[in-house]
């Protein structure tokens, strides 16, 4: 793995932030923006809908020209937000993950990304059954650097935490030591 200089590292709030409550009001989200060079997303989960379950949906755009709303079913909350260039390609991917209170369940990861055809959704790998040892939700994402997108989650009872940075290439991911730029 590479070495990421710290002014390099791009480290977002979510990386290191609690999970929102679960019981949270019914408005906890409402509408986030976030952007990639001149490609903007537009996170929307519809008024009135549960924290827990329900919808959302993703509006690209670029300047004034909607380029695409892509709608999603969701069990979960929506926690994590964020962009960077995962694959490589000097195009940014949008990540969204929900989770739930249910141990037993890693919550969902949309990505999506922009290729020659549109937007398209970008599939991001499972955790392997053996990286679930010990899961007990409460996964955390951030990233490292413009192309590391990378995971963590408290180990049950073990007190410890487990750290993974995804592999694009080899859809997967893959067992990192706790990055130095996390705080």
């Amino acid at each position: 793995m590479r070495r990421l200089a710290p002014a390099a590292a791009l480290i977002l709030a979510a990386c290191t932030a609690e999970a929102p409550p679960a019981t949270a009001d019914a408005a906890c989200f409402g509408t986030r923006v976030l952007p990639y060079r001149d490609l903007v997303a537009e996170v929307i989960i519809p008024s009135g809908e549960s924290c827990g379950s329900g919808s959302f949906q993703v509006v690209f755009t670029r300047g004034a020209d909607t380029l695409e709303t892509l709608s999603e079913t969701r069990n979960g909350i929506v926690g994590f937000i964020g962009t960077a260039d995962v694959d490589g390609d000097g195009r940014g991917e949008f990540i969204i993950a929900t989770h739930t209170d249910d141990s037993s369940r890693t919550g969902t990861l949309y990505g999506y990304t922009e290729g020659a055809a549109g937007i398209a959704r970008f599939p991001i790998a499972e955790l392997a059954a053996d990286q679930r040892e010990g899961y007990v939700g409460q996964d955390r994402f951030g990233f490292g650097g413009a192309d590391q997108f990378v995971r963590a989650y408290p180990r049950g009872s073990a007190g410890d935490t487990a750290w993974f940075a995804y592999s694009h290439g080899e859809t997967r991911w893959t067992p990192i030591e706790r990055p130095t730029w996390v705080r």
